[in-house]
């Protein structure tokens, strides 16, 4: 029976093996889990970073102040009336007329940076160009 016996201890080391390697299998399965989840979180963030800069860099193409605070609020915003881009941009400057706004917005159109698109009973309303940032 010692040739048995030694099998079952080396049964047993295996065994002791096997669990500590699934144990180990187990913790890296999480461990790659929680890596995909920060590359995700990483490419979500690059991705924003992106479009911080490519913003950035149009607001830097704009020489005046009232037309940098309107590139801002658009893409921060998203579509808005002449009324609600002059009340941002006032909350921003301190100070801006809607008919400044109005002047500024039609000349930002002329340069191919925003666009006026269907109001639907919200008066004219605008947007930066889809493709300029």
């Amino acid at each position: 029976m010692g040739e048995l016996d030694e099998i079952r201890e080396l049964l047993l080391k295996v065994i002791e093996r096997l669990d500590s390697l699934e144990k180990r299998l187990n913790k890296l399965e999480v461990e790659e889990k929680v890596i995909e989840s920060y590359k995700s979180l990483l490419r979500s963030y690059t991705a924003v970073l992106g479009s911080v800069a490519r913003i950035e860099r149009l607001a830097q193409q704009v020489v005046d102040d009232i037309d940098k605070a309107i590139v801002r609020t658009l893409a921060s915003r998203g579509p808005m009336n002449i009324s609600q881009i002059t009340e941002e941009v006032r909350r921003v400057r301190g100070s801006a007329s809607r008919r400044i706004v109005a002047k500024r917005l039609l000349a930002l159109e002329r340069k191919g940076i925003v666009e006026r698109i269907s109001g639907e009973g919200r008066g004219k309303v605008y947007r930066l160009k889809p493709n300029v940032y």
